[in-house]
């Protein structure tokens, strides 16, 4: 080898890292997400209570969930009408007035899983909420970039998670497998109690672009939390 080819040899080695950039690891950029709202502080806590509204304000809900197990329950109330919804693990119910309803079957279940992992964040939690995790590809929206991760929780459906490389916050979630697909566009992150960041608006889009619906969080809090809240209410 002469030596003006290994000065070449060289300058090619030197410019490898820049040219052949690695994929970024799924598992490194939620790791990133988690440390950016509040790192080990979503280990401790057994639950969450949300409350807020959503409609443009016309509807006012609660929020209970787990962060150990699957478990969720959804009050909400329109012009005094409740209606709650939940999941605990085993069985997806709805319940308005005297009518209860209960779903077991494998398309409900899946449903509910991928419903309680996104509410969650359940891939902050790989040991408690398995999933598959695949980076798929980088994505700009104007100015802002974005690392989008396909999640795909065990027994639910995939996921796309928009992870801002800015901030490493969750951006955007797509939900291509949904009837009919749905974007959800997340903001307004504040951080709380307890040293937790979450995301106080989120906006949710069709297929077309248009808006459908807005939620406003408007407190978010961590703590104990009964399990039997998730369970399906007795039949009247």
């Amino acid at each position: 080898m002469t030596p003006g080819s290994i000065a070449i040899a060289m300058l090619l080695a030197a410019l490898a890292p820049t040219t052949l950039a690695a994929t970024p690891h799924a598992e490194t950029i939620i790791a990133a997400a988690k440390r950016a709202s509040g790192g080990s502080a979503w280990d401790r806590p057994q639950g969450c209570t949300e409350t807020g509204s959503h409609g443009d304000g016309a509807i006012a809900y609660r929020t209970r969930f787990s962060l150990h197990g699957y478990g969720i329950r959804i009050d909400s109330d329109r012009g005094g009408q409740s209606r709650s919804m939940g999941f605990d693990g085993k069985t997806s119910w709805q319940a308005a007035g005297d009518r209860v309803e209960r779903r077991d079957d494998p398309a409900s279940l899946a449903e509910a899983i991928t419903s309680n992992y996104l509410s969650i964040n359940g891939f902050f939690f790989p040991r408690r909420f398995p999933a598959t995790l695949r980076y798929r590809r980088a994505e700009a929206d104007g100015a802002r970039r974005f690392d989008v991760v396909e999640i795909t929780p065990r027994g639910g459906r995939p996921l796309e998670i928009w992870f801002d490389r800015a901030s490493h916050l969750i951006g955007r979630v797509v939900d291509a497998t949904a009837t009919p697909a749905v974007r959800v566009d997340a903001s307004d992150y504040r951080r709380g109690p307890g040293g937790l960041t979450v995301a106080y608006r989120l906006d949710v889009f069709a297929p077309d672009g248009a808006r459908v619906d807005r939620g406003a969080v408007t407190s978010f809090a961590c703590g104990t939390i009964d399990p039997a809240a998730f369970a399906p209410p007795p039949a009247p």
